[in-house]
């Protein structure tokens, strides 16, 4: 009998798979436009023909340099607010009602004052990204922190723990499945922030040919650049699914 984890991915693949031909029979039977939804046969076969192409490659290489910037930066600076968050409580206190108050708001809608001081290129998409992605780490970090037993900092103290060692060796493996909660929403956050931002400031991207496509009413390219969106957005997922579990394991 298939483990478990086959049974799940099979039923994930026959989900997806129905889903597909439902697409493609409503469009083939004309119940949905082509001018609305493309055929995924069409689609597929649009995505396989921009695999050669330059301009694809071109859109691919910004995006995927965008995105790794961004969450590389993200990880640093909301794990550095998080940690200042914790040692400085009048700072947790005075900020992060505010940082909960921007970030409940449509924060996105700013971008027009990044554009005016960063102008139209990877800087804007960037900062945005950072800064939708940053916020929730440092909030669930702090919050991790500050939900750890007092009795787990008096064991650090009684064994003369340095203040690196308290965090390495006793923080952050107390407030593991916190923290791996908060980075794992963040970067999801800064993905979709470069997307969204290469969308709307047509800075180069995936972004902006899916925009592009869109105004020119190509329709098939406008699914196929979706398409491949999501399998950049899978696997960074899957990388995402791999560092949590190594971290989990390590500090666990």
């Amino acid at each position: 009998m298939p483990s478990r984890g086959i049974r799940i991915r099979l039923g994930q693949f026959a989900l997806v798979l129905a889903f597909v031909l439902a697409l493609e029979w409503l469009v083939a039977t004309g119940t949905v436009s082509e001018l609305l939804l493309s055929r995924p046969s069409q689609v597929a076969i649009r995505l396989w023909q921009d695999i050669a192409s330059d301009e694809l490659g071109r859109a691919v290489a910004t995006t995927v340099r965008e995105v790794l910037i961004a969450l590389v930066l993200t990880l640093l600076i909301g794990f550095a607010l998080g940690l200042a968050f914790h040692r400085f409580a009048p700072l947790r206190a005075a900020a992060e009602p505010m940082l909960v108050a921007f970030y409940s708001a449509p924060a996105i809608l700013l971008y027009p004052i990044f554009l005016t001081f960063l102008g139209q290129g990877s800087a804007t998409v960037i900062t945005m990204a950072v800064i939708l992605g940053s916020t929730p780490i440092a909030i669930n970090m702090a919050a991790g922190f500050s939900g750890i037993e007092p009795i787990w900092r008096k064991v650090g103290r009684s064994l003369n723990a340095t203040p690196s060692q308290m965090l390495t060796r006793i923080l952050i493996p107390a407030a593991t499945p916190i923290l791996v909660a908060g980075f794992r929403l963040g970067l999801t956050f800064a993905l979709i922030g470069v997307i969204a931002l290469e969308f709307l400031t047509y800075s180069g991207g995936l972004g902006r040919l899916i925009s592009w496509r869109y105004y020119i009413f190509d329709t098939d390219g406008v699914y196929a650049g979706i398409v491949l969106v999501a399998l950049i957005a899978i696997a960074i997922n899957s990388l995402l699914t791999g560092l949590e579990r190594r971290i989990r394991g390590r500090w666990t």
